[in-house]
């Protein structure tokens, strides 16, 4: 690495900035992103699925939340919706965010909700495809 031309500080031409954040397109940025995503939600109690790294689990006794994370969509369910909402919140006073409700879409995947399930399907998809 070298200074920038035009930047280049004279008494010290061979030090170069360190960069403390990493920034949007930079091939580091989504890594960088899901360390402080993860070690957030390590810290707040959430355990790292075993079969998919992109899939965090939250329990207790009675509860358990889901969140999963594709690039920069996050999608968050679980069974107690006033913790859900306090989750939400937490993870909102940590990152800029916003909260666009029930989902109905996701990577794809059509979420219909029917009481305490969630039906996931494909139809859109299938469409596009034979179409």
């Amino acid at each position: 690495m070298k200074q920038l031309s035009g930047f280049v500080d004279s008494t010290l031409p061979s030090h170069v900035c360190r960069l403390h954040k990493s920034l949007y397109g930079l091939k580091q940025a989504s890594r960088a992103w899901y360390t402080c995503l993860s070690d957030f939600l390590f810290s707040i109690g959430f355990l790292a699925s075993k079969v998919d790294t992109s899939m965090f689990i939250l329990f207790d006794d009675t509860n358990i939340f889901y969140l999963l994370v594709y690039v920069d969509d996050i999608l968050l369910t679980g069974t107690n919706s006033t913790m859900l909402h306090r989750l939400i919140q937490l993870l909102n006073s940590e990152f800029k965010f916003r909260d666009l409700g029930a989902v109905y879409y996701f990577l794809g995947i059509e979420v219909q909700s029917i009481g305490m399930d969630l039906m996931l399907c494909q139809h859109k998809y299938i469409l596009d495809i034979i179409t």
